[in-house]
């Protein structure tokens, strides 16, 4: 970050959503360079969140009242995607920072408080699956013992927040570093630079203000949306959260298609001798491909502004438009896997090799898009039964 940026920030000046993408941008070169590194190592370098919290990523949607910028969803959006054209598992991590900073301050304020105690440049890491755990009401609060999984981007973070503690309850519960122990399991095909490990509760109590419960954050209804003036927090977390992912793997499918159109340039083809360029396979393919991401683009943001709107306005959209929106970000999950297949098999063999970031990008994405939030049939079957009329399943 320029020392003139610096300044700004410390005079109270908010940057804009102009200047959070701008320092996106300038961050591409360093995170391609430590693409395969961040592999290697199943974590982020030091240098690499050290630029993160430099540029203020994990501040755009962190309230002003704790040192944040309060900015747009559309805003860490547009970062996301940025970030992630170079660097899948950094795009990745960044969202996190992005988001765990809003859902923290959802918490009551004295949990808020507690957060942001040692000042504003804390991030924080979530799980939601555990195989098994415990969750037992005490006087004053819960104790959980456990172990959860997919932690993405722990090495870093000072605070956890549990989103099912137990089987039965899916509310949110916040944890400090000190309380549990990180295991490192993760050793996996895709997104290894998240270092997405396990965490190890034992007997931990959790005080009664660091709960969350699960239909406040569903209805909006959250104690931080009382103390924050911020429209985006009156409407349920998850139809804005949800959009972080997809907007992940956008940036993925621009960086791969970038690397497969540079590794074709000056290529020929084995048999023929043909420039691969002047295939009329390749010029469909790829023109297919750039087409299906500007689509994925479009659908993002128009679904974004929708959100904005609905906050902004005060507006309670129907059931069927919420629901087309978590139908719509799985669509874009979706539609970047068969992004990533095909570009795969355009770029031919030697594109396999390790040191080429194209199966990086690809595995990467493979990865992403089998989240489970975003799983293509059931976001379509609640919006199918929906629109007939039917009541949700199960019902």
């Amino acid at each position: 970050m320029s020392t003139q940026t610096k300044t700004a920030q410390k005079a109270g000046q908010i940057p804009s959503k102009e200047d959070m993408i701008a320092r996106a941008e300038a961050l591409l070169p360093a995170l391609r360079e430590r693409s395969a590194q961040a592999e290697k190592d199943r974590r982020l370098s030091d240098e690499t969140v050290a630029e993160f919290r430099a540029a203020g990523f994990h501040k755009i949607m962190q309230p002003k009242r704790f040192g944040g910028f309060e900015l747009g969803i559309d805003t860490a959006a547009e970062c996301i995607r940025t970030l992630s054209t170079a660097c899948g598992s950094s795009g990745w991590v960044a969202n996190l920072f992005m988001i765990h900073n809003w859902q923290a301050s959802l918490f009551p304020l004295k949990a808020q408080e507690e957060y942001w105690a040692e000042g504003d440049d804390v991030v924080c890491s979530t799980v939601s699956f555990a195989p098994k755990s415990e969750m037992k009401e005490v006087d004053g609060g819960f104790r959980l013992s456990g172990r959860w999984k997919f932690s993405s981007g722990c090495d870093f973070a000072s605070w956890f927040i549990i989103m099912k503690p137990s089987p039965t309850c899916l509310d949110w519960m916040m944890v400090p570093r000190s309380d549990l122990t990180i295991e490192d399991d993760w050793f996996v095909a895709g997104l290894c630079g998240t270092g997405s490990k396990d965490l190890i509760l034992e007997d931990v109590f959790v005080p009664e203000h660091r709960r969350l419960k699960i239909t406040d954050i569903a209805t909006g209804n959250t104690p931080g949306s009382k103390v924050h003036d911020v429209p985006l927090t009156r409407l349920p977390f998850g139809w804005s959260a949800i959009w972080g992912i997809p907007c992940a793997l956008i940036g993925m499918g621009q960086g791969m298609a970038a690397a497969v159109q540079q590794t074709l340039k000056g290529k020929k083809a084995l048999f023929t001798g043909e420039q691969q360029v002047e295939r009329v396979a390749n010029q469909i393919k790829m023109s297919e491909a750039l087409t299906d991401i500007h689509a994925a683009e479009l659908i993002m943001r128009h679904r974004l502004a929708e959100l904005n709107r609905w906050a902004d306005a005060g507006i309670t959209p129907t059931p069927l438009e919420a629901l087309a929106s978590h139908r719509d970000a799985a669509y874009v999950a979706r539609l970047m896997g068969k992004v990533g297949q095909n570009l795969a098999q355009m770029a031919g063999a030697t594109s396999v090799y390790l040191g080429n970031p194209i199966q990086r990008f690809q595995r990467d994405i493979n990865v992403g898009v089998t989240h489970v939030s975003l799983v293509w049939e059931e976001a379509a079957e609640n919006y199918g039964r929906t629109l007939w009329e039917l009541p949700p399943k199960g019902q």
